[in-house]
C-alpha cells in the first residue's frame, strides 16, 4: 500500500505555493518537495521585480545601457515572453511595468530609468545569451515567470520519483500523474461575483490550468479598485468581477494566455488555437463564455450547470 500524499505549503512567488506529492513507497517524497521549493525559491530570486539584486533588477537598471547576461531561467522566460507577444500582437507585452507603478500596484524600482515608452519589440535576446533593451525598459516577469516556477517544480518532482504531483502558486495550478489510471484532480473555481462560492469545472489531468480574478488580484488606486491586468495599448482599468482560466500543456503558457483572453475575449481563439489551449470566462453576471474543446479537456461529456451569486 502506497503511502499517502506528502502536502507542504511555503510563501513564494507573492503567494503561497502548496506542493503534494506521492512516491512509490521508498520515502523520497519528502526530499522531492524540498528540492521543488528550492527550484522555485531560485526561480524568484532570479526574476523577483522587487528585489534589487534579481537579474530582472538588474536588467531593468541597465540593459538599455548594454547587453546584460542572465541565467538560463530568465533567458527562457524571456523567450516564452515574447512568443506570447508575437502571437497576440502584443496584448501580451512584458513592459507594462511602468503602468502598474503609476497605478501603485508594484513600487518603483530602485536606480532604473524611467521609461518613457517602450514595448516588447525593445528587448533583444543575443546569440550569446546576453540580453539588451533598446530603450530604457521596466520588465516585469510577474506571472508567466510565477507559471514557469509551477512547470519547473513539477518537473523537478518528477524527476526526484514523484508518482503523482500537484503544484498551486495562487490560481497557477499544474497535475501530474506517471499512470493513465492515477486519478485526476477535481477543480473548483471561486465565483469571481460571490468568491465565498465554488463552483466545479471538471477535472486535471497531465495539465496546467491557471486562473486570474481581476478583484481578487487587484489593488485599491486613488479612487477605485484597479485591475492588474493591463492593456499595454490603453492602460489600467476599473477591475471587473470577472475570471479567466486557461488550460494548458504547461502552467507559464496558460497563465501567459489568461493576459490575452482577458483583454481579447472571444477574440483570442485564434491563438488558443495557435497554442493547442482551451479557455473559459466567468462574467460577472455568471454567464459563462468557454472555448469549443474547454469542457472536454477537464474531462467532461457536458457543460457544467452556470454559477450563481449565492
Amino acid at each position: 500500500m502506497n503511502p499517502a500524499p506528502l502536502r507542504r505549503i511555503r510563501p513564494y512567488l507573492g503567494t503561497y505555493v502548496e506542493i503534494e506529492a506521492s512516491d512509490a513507497g521508498d520515502g523520497a517524497a519528502a526530499a522531492a518537495v524540498d528540492a521543488a521549493f528550492a527550484r522555485i525559491a531560485a526561480i524568484e530570486a532570479a526574476m523577483s521585480f522587487h528585489h534589487p539584486g534579481s537579474e530582472l533588477s538588474r536588467l531593468n537598471r541597465d540593459a538599455h545601457r548594454a547587453p546584460q547576461p542572465v541565467g538560463p531561467d530568465t533567458r527562457r522566460v524571456l523567450e516564452h515572453a515574447l512568443t506570447l507577444a508575437r502571437l497576440s500582437d502584443g496584448a501580451f507585452d512584458p513592459c507594462v511595468a511602468p503602468r502598474l507603478v503609476a497605478g501603485r500596484l508594484l513600487p518603483p524600482p530602485d536606480g532604473a530609468t524611467p521609461p518613457t515608452g517602450g514595448c516588447w519589440q525593445d528587448i533583444h535576446l543575443l546569440d550569446d545569451g546576453r540580453v539588451g533593451f533598446g530603450r530604457p525598459l521596466w520588465l516585469d516577469l510577474g506571472g508567466i515567470a510565477k507559471g514557469y516556477a509551477v512547470d519547473q517544480a513539477i518537473e523537478t518532482l518528477l524527476a526526484h520519483g514523484a508518482r503523482r504531483a500537484t503544484v498551486n502558486a495562487g490560481g497557477d495550478l499544474r497535475h501530474a500523474c506517471r499512470a493513465p489510471a492515477d486519478r485526476p484532480l477535481p477543480i473548483l473555481l471561486r465565483n469571481p461575483a460571490d468568491p465565498a462560492a465554488l463552483v466545479p469545472f471538471g477535472q486535471l489531468r497531465n495539465a496546467a490550468l491557471a486562473t486570474s480574478g481581476e478583484t481578487v488580484l487587484g489593488r485599491t488606486g486613488p479612487d477605485i479598485p484597479l485591475s492588474p491586468l493591463v492593456d499595454p495599448r490603453a492602460g489600467l482599468r476599473p477591475a471587473r468581477a470577472r475570471s479567466v482560466s486557461v488550460w494548458a500543456p504547461t502552467c507559464w503558457l496558460a497563465d501567459g494566455l489568461t493576459k490575452i483572453v482577458a483583454l481579447r475575449g472571444l477574440d483570442s481563439q485564434p491563438v488558443l488555437d495557435a497554442c493547442g489551449c482551451e479557455a473559459a470566462i466567468i462574467e460577472p453576471d455568471a454567464r459563462v463564455h468557454a472555448s469549443p474543446g474547454f469542457w472536454a479537456a477537464l474531462e467532461l461529456s457536458h457543460r457544467p450547470p452556470e454559477p450563481h451569486h449565492a
